[in-house]
């Protein structure tokens, strides 16, 4: 007889958590490549509520402990600032 393994919480939010960012990801391309303004509407309407369902679940997890994001020092978003703004830079010269 098969044995069957049983999901805990952890493991059911973690794939949910996982199907949120793959339609997120999903939503972002097919928004890039629609031309029709009212696909554009629909698609950005379900790309911001799979936005807001992944922020849920993210904070449900954090909140249990099943997440544990590790913080940026001061340092490291200065770089990230840094970065996207000589990216902007680049791009005006353009």
């Amino acid at each position: 007889m098969p044995s069957q393994s049983v999901l805990t919480e952890k493991d059911m939010l973690d794939d949910l958590l996982n199907q949120e960012k793959q339609m997120m990801a999903s939503y972002a391309a097919s928004l890039q490549e629609a031309s029709c303004k009212n696909l554009r509407k629909l698609l950005s309407g379900h790309f911001n509520q799979a936005s807001q369902d992944q922020y849920e679940l993210f904070d449900r997890m954090r909140e249990k402990g099943y997440y544990q994001p590790r913080g940026a020092t001061g340092q490291a978003v200065q770089q990230v600032k840094n970065a996207y703004k000589n990216t902007q830079n680049e791009l005006s010269k353009s």
